[in-house]
């Protein structure tokens, strides 16, 4: 919130007294997406006061034209009050946002652990640092397919990984190829690891 407001005060001062930053200080200044979006809101209300003066039947409003120094102060006070709003609203919704995940995340974890409960204890098998070949020989004889290794090192690299069998075998060959060295392809019946 003070980074915001520090922000603001230095937008503020670049609009009143640009001559006092140097070219760099501007151009980092404006390279703050909100920055920008508040100076262009200032912009738009200084157009709008400025519609104001020039219309006939506001010459009352006309005729007591304070400084236009002042119009950048009022446009900008009102784009800060703007902001403050809306990171105010924005914090509220972040903080009700955090409950709503923590809901789902318990709930998704029940749903997890009731799914666990309801497979029966071997459709689950864990690979625990086995090698690739002992890994798709096991997977091949499941779900009957053939296998074909391109090298014989990738037949020795280590892996840790869990095996739902009530999951598809493709499905497994997308969670192996998930590891940096590994390299399987389903073929019809044939797995590959190259």
């Amino acid at each position: 919130m003070k980074e915001e407001n520090d922000k603001m005060e230095r937008l503020l001062q670049a609009m009143e007294r640009p001559d006092d930053f140097t070219d760099e200080e501007l151009e980092a200044l404006f390279a703050d997406e909100e920055v920008r979006d508040c100076y262009n809101l200032a912009i738009k209300a200084e157009q709008g006061f400025r519609q104001l003066r020039r219309q006939p039947q506001q010459a009352a409003l006309t005729a007591m034209r304070p400084k236009p120094g002042l119009w950048w102060r009022i446009a900008a006070a009102v784009v800060c009050l703007v902001m403050l709003s809306g990171i105010t609203i924005a914090a509220i919704l972040s903080g009700s946002s955090d409950e709503t995940r923590a809901e789902t995340a318990s709930e998704i974890q029940g749903q997890q652990a009731t799914v666990a409960a309801e497979q029966p204890a071997d459709s689950l098998r864990t690979f625990e640092n086995e090698e690739l070949e002992a890994i798709l020989t096991e997977l091949a004889a499941y779900y009957h397919l053939r296998t074909h290794y391109g090298d014989d090192q990738v037949r020795h690299i280590r892996l840790y990984i869990k095996w739902n069998k009530n999951q598809s075998a493709a499905t497994m060959v997308e969670r192996l190829n998930g590891f940096e060295k590994v390299n399987v392809t389903l073929d019809k019946d044939l797995l590959s690891a190259e």
